[in-house]
């Protein structure tokens, strides 16, 4: 059986166009550059990050969250402290290190015999899974000097390559989804390649950047699944992409009743004599999605949470809570306020928490553009999802046969949704805190490359082309210039 999925994988891997291998380059390339502009530390909790993956290799365990003892480690502390990793956030007046005379200061505490384990605390990333930093101790303990600069660049030119992961199953995401049309596969793909948030994230040091190369093998997966029917191999594709994507970050789970509710129409759908390896497939899905995590919390004998393992949480705040309360929260959170609602937020989240962070909201969410850029995307963003929807409109009779497939995603992305609104509320009340930011939309990047692929499908292929050319040239541009807001940002 494991030589069998071998060699499906090895085939699978193997028939993809070199314009898969090609967007995929394009978006470690990407990653890379976003990598190098952006200071140390100043991706969000990459402190944290940073003190888990050590916390492994130097003690051999997972971390701890300590509330009284925010330390991490001895290196790591004097570190953040002379890169001004605390300075500079919500400080747009305080450049990063730049002169002779703050490199002199860096050079000093890193020849410094400064003790690189710590307390075992790793901050807010101390209840993620362990997956992502396991991976990251390889150049973690591969890096020449013991320097934690040399670390975190060696660590996040590696998180880079997840980034061609996810685009690669992004491609191979649109190749299922729209079969005969070969040119909107590299337009999708080199737009989510080109997004500016999901290079920031993928070329910092976050765990976020192998839950979006997961997410994106789920959705090839059950795209895969819904074409070609319910297998072995399907079965164990989408059971590795949730299993050891919740080994990622438990974010993942949003997805999971969608992949369960796919599955079940995989087995209802299958023929009688295609029923057997239709039941081996939802066998193998169902046993690869639950015992990872079930090794896991064995081992770690903590309670899930989502994002993470820990202790559940108690409200602090004093603040009253209700299921009401949560889903007026929840709805709110990325739809208008209905008459009948309390508000929740003093303005339109879906304006500036989702719409303008996705636009680019870098650093620790303190670098923005001018509000007029905002303003000039709007329309441009609006045209994308009329184009969207127009195309589906006029391929109504093959989207009719797809209908349920189109459910699954749409319920993917609800259950996203939904999880992000649960962890919202749930913060505000145990601590009065701000929980959401646009990076934990990016899980949802095949949809966003579905849309632009169905714009690049309008009008033929002449027109089509051109749409699609148009978006790449967009898609570029959006890049270049966040690369820009933030090297003026940090470096001006």
């Amino acid at each position: 059986m494991i030589r069998r999925a071998w060699r499906w994988v090895a085939r699978t891997l193997a028939r993809p166009p070199r314009a898969a291998y090609l967007c995929a380059l394009v978006a470690v390339l990407n990653a890379l550059v976003w990598s190098i502009i952006v200071p140390p530390f100043e991706v969000p909790d990459e402190n944290g990050h940073y003190a888990y993956v050590a916390q492994l290799v130097q003690a051999g365990s997972l971390p701890h969250y300590i509330a009284t003892s925010p330390d991490l480690s001895p290196r790591e502390d004097a570190t953040l402290e002379v890169v001004h990793a605390f300075r500079l956030p919500g400080w747009p007046q305080n450049p990063a290190p730049l002169t002779s005379a703050d490199q002199h200061v860096i050079d000093a505490v890193e020849r410094q015999d400064l003790s690189a384990r710590g307390s075992g605390n790793a901050g807010s990333a101390s209840d993620n899974p362990p997956l992502y930093y396991a991976l990251e101790a390889v150049p973690y303990v591969l890096s020449p000097s013991g320097s934690v600069l040399d670390r975190l660049a060696l660590m996040r030119a590696f998180s880079s390559l997840f980034a061609g992961v996810t685009v690669f199953f992004v491609f191979m995401f649109l190749r299922e989804l729209f079969p005969g049309t070969r040119r909107v596969w590299s337009v999708g793909a080199l737009a989510v390649a080109l997004q500016p948030m999901f290079a920031f994230i993928s070329g910092g040091l976050n765990n976020d950047a192998l839950l979006y190369a997961f997410a994106a093998m789920l959705f090839f997966a059950l795209a895969r699944m819904f074409r070609r029917g319910l297998d072995e191999h399907t079965g164990l594709a989408i059971g590795l992409a949730i299993g050891f994507g919740l080994l990622a970050k438990f974010t993942l789970l949003a997805f999971a009743p969608a992949a369960a509710l796919a599955v079940l129409y995989g087995l209802w759908r299958a023929r009688r004599d295609g029923r057997g390896p239709a039941l081996r497939g939802a066998a193998i899905a169902a046993a690869l999605s639950a015992v990872p995590t079930l090794l896991y919390l064995a081992l770690a004998s903590r309670s899930v949470t989502p994002g993470g393992i820990g202790a559940p949480a108690t409200t602090l705040t004093g603040a009253h809570t209700s299921l009401r309360a949560e889903i007026s929260h929840i709805w709110q959170l990325f739809l208008p306020r209905m008459p009948w609602m309390a508000p929740q937020f003093p303005r339109s989240q879906l304006w500036h928490t989702w719409f303008m962070g996705l636009i680019g909201r870098f650093g620790w969410l303190d670098t923005t553009f001018p509000f007029w850029v905002y303003v000039l995307a709007a329309p441009i963003a609006v045209a994308l999802i009329v184009g969207a929807l127009t195309t589906l409109a006029r391929e109504r009779k093959r989207l009719r046969r797809h209908a349920f497939e189109l459910g699954v995603y749409v319920v993917m992305i609800g259950g996203l949704c939904v999880e992000i609104g649960v962890e919202s509320y749930r913060t505000l009340v145990t601590s009065g805190g701000i929980f959401e930011q646009p990076r934990y939309l990016l899980s949802g990047l095949c949809i966003y490359a579905a849309i632009v692929a169905l714009v690049a499908r309008l009008g033929g292929r002449r027109i089509g082309i051109a749409l699609g050319t148009l978006i790449v040239m967009l898609a570029l541009a959006h890049d270049l210039f966040s690369q820009l807001l933030v090297i003026g940002r940090y470096y001006a």
